[in-house]
């Protein structure tokens, strides 16, 4: 475990100044739904989130420990805002964690502040346990905010960073083993400081979850990891029942010549 000392360059060091904004406000408000409904079914002993303070991962989950992943100095508000939770302080590419020790791992924004994102997400498979679940969130970098990106009026954080695509990040998951079990994109408005313009064009959402579904700011993906050479034996229940015994004739015994019955 090492903590590295400048707060200042904190990877979501701006992000709660940012998330303050309409965008951002409506942006939060449809991954903490997305997530509170991914997070809500999973059982088991420990489960981890990397994101930023302003988005509680973990609220639905009922797993007994659960922890904050951070991979710089925590800020001030980060810990007055996790009580409820661990903070954990490690790298990137080394986690603190023991291999096949978690039971759920929560990437929120993960990939979009590391120079690896290839090696987080090797990270989070080492330390799941096999049939332990990833739930991941990125930005799209085939969306109307990846154009939006160089002519933003609204600098939000991630206009330095690097995105990831849905596609890309499937292609890792079947390298590390790591079996999709679904995704899904959203938000297909552009960025904009006024709220009332974001109203405006919320018609956008269902025109674009018919017309150009995968080109969704936003996106989700939720993974299990599957240990090779293993596999999962279903019982066979019987569907029909079972059919009734047939009554069976009385046999009579035939005596011989003599012979009393």
């Amino acid at each position: 475990m090492q903590i590295i000392p400048p707060i200042d360059s904190h990877p979501y060091s701006s992000w709660r100044r940012w998330l303050g904004l309409p965008t951002g406000q409506q942006l939060l408000a449809l991954e903490q739904a997305w997530l509170d409904a991914a997070v809500g079914d999973c059982f088991g002993y420990q489960a981890i989130q990397v994101g930023p303070s302003s988005l509680d991962a973990l609220r639905k989950n009922r797993m007994g420990h659960r922890s904050r992943l951070c991979f710089e100095a925590p800020q001030q508000d980060r810990l007055e805002s996790d009580q409820d939770q661990s903070m954990v302080v490690g790298q990137a590419d080394a986690w603190p964690f023991a291999s096949e020790s978690v039971d759920l791992v929560v990437l929120a924004h993960g990939l979009e502040v590391v120079e690896d994102p290839h090696g987080l997400l090797r990270e989070a498979e080492r330390v799941l346990i096999p049939e332990g679940r990833l739930v991941l969130v990125g930005l799209n970098p085939m969306s109307l905010w990846a154009l939006h990106r160089p002519l933003s009026p609204v600098q939000f954080p991630p206009v330095l960073s690097r995105w990831v695509a849905m596609g890309r990040v499937k292609d890792w998951c079947a390298l590390l083993a790591l079996q999709v079990e679904g995704g899904r994109h959203g938000f297909y408005r552009p960025v904009s400081d006024s709220a009332r313009r974001l109203e405006r064009l919320a018609w956008m959402e269902d025109a674009g979850a018919r017309w150009w579904p995968g080109f969704g700011a936003l996106y989700q993906l939720t993974a299990v990891k599957r240990r090779v050479g293993m596999r999962v034996i279903l019982p066979q229940w019987r569907t029909k029942a079972a059919s009734s015994a047939k009554p069976v004739a009385p046999t009579v015994q035939q005596l011989e010549p003599g012979q009393r019955g």
